[in-house]
């Protein structure tokens, strides 16, 4: 039954496709057959080398979703791009589909080069458009509010709030890198940050360098003498953030009352806030650009305040880490503010000694 099977599915899809390089045999026992999904799959994860752990793992899970939908059994001649639809339809959204293609067509590609399977199964994989997404960032007095109340209501996570929200505001690190960060990576008479493991950095991403403007250089300073004080005169050592769940907490407590939230939607959206209505339509009922992303709004901010103000994109991507140059600042930062507002954002530093309590 599983040969008679096999056969109708092969009549039906036709074979390897001409422009493919399936071996000669291919589908016959012995040598020449064609490999299965799973075998394939396991070849192709085979092929990173052993410190590759991440590349590895990825093509393993490539290889688990094929075969769920079509059975590790299934020679790869008699694969279909509508089985590959189907996998990748798994996927809401564009910026996902797009991602799982892409580590599809590498695999087919490489199995082709091989003859492993049909050339043309990675070139029948669509690529999905991804409409505008303008970045969500604060204005300048919300941020200055919000680093007012940090000064005010430290709260028992000490320093930690405080130097996280200086940290991304004004230095742009992600989440992930402040939550990493140690008080040795900060050298405020070099002024740089230090960021040695950045996003990527288990698939090979090298350390960064963030170069430290004034205010964001006075801000660290602040948040590292209040903690030398709390530590009797120590220098203060370890990581600098608090746990994820302290930090929210803090949040909830200081910033929410106040309507300082950077969740998905900020309180005053919830009730058909400004962003909360549907965007327009173009024409033939497309949407004129998908809603504002409402994560990581300190980085988002930094990137939109910095490339405004400062008019260089290279310096601004340099320290954002953005592997494809200036591309991503072309693409969703550049000509979101004015630069009299950016430079005010700059301009926010610390309040005197005596008012920290």
């Amino acid at each position: 039954l599983t040969e008679r099977a096999l056969a109708v599915r092969r009549q039906r899809s036709g074979g390897p496709r001409a422009g493919g390089r399936a071996r000669p045999g291919a589908g016959e026992p012995g040598a020449g057959r064609s490999p299965t999904v799973a075998e394939f799959f396991g070849r192709y994860a085979a092929r990173c080398a052993p410190e590759q752990k991440c590349s590895r793992d990825i093509a393993r899970s490539l290889g688990n979703l094929v075969a769920r939908q079509v059975g590790p059994d299934l020679p790869m001649e008699c694969l279909r791009p509508e089985d590959l639809a189907a996998v990748l339809g798994r996927y809401g959204s564009a910026v996902s589909w797009n991602s799982m293609a892409g580590r599809m067509r590498a695999a087919l590609r490489w199995g082709a080069r091989d003859g492993l399977c049909c050339g043309e199964l990675a070139e029948n994989i669509p690529r999905k458009p991804v409409l505008h997404r303008e970045p969500a960032f604060f204005a300048p007095e919300r941020v200055e509010k919000i680093m007012r109340l940090a000064e005010a209501h430290p709260g028992t996570v000490g320093a930690g709030a405080g130097i996280t929200l200086a940290l991304g505001f004004f230095a742009g690190a992600r989440t992930v890198e402040i939550l990493r960060a140690r008080w040795e990576d900060l050298d405020l008479a070099g002024g740089v940050l230090r960021i040695p493991k950045p996003k990527g950095w288990t698939r090979g991403a090298p350390p960064r360098l963030v170069e430290l403007e004034e205010n964001a250089a006075a801000w660290i300073a602040r948040w590292r003498d209040w903690t030398k004080r709390q530590r009797r005169g120590a220098e203060p050592s370890g990581s600098v953030a608090p746990k994820p769940r302290l930090f929210s907490e803090w949040k909830k407590r200081w910033l929410a009352p106040e309507g300082l939230s950077w969740g998905r939607r900020a309180p005053e959206e919830r009730e058909g806030g400004p962003t909360a209505a549907v965007p327009e339509e173009r024409e033939g009922g497309q949407p004129a650009a998908v809603p504002e992303s409402r994560a990581n709004i300190p980085r988002h901010t930094y990137a939109t305040m910095h490339v405004a103000a400062f008019r260089d994109a290279a310096a601004t991507a340099l320290n954002l880490g953005h592997a494809g140059g200036t591309e991503i600042l072309e693409k969703h930062y550049r000509g979101l503010v004015a630069k009299t507002e950016a430079l005010k954002y700059w301009k926010i530093y610390p309040q005197e000694e005596e008012n920290l309590k």
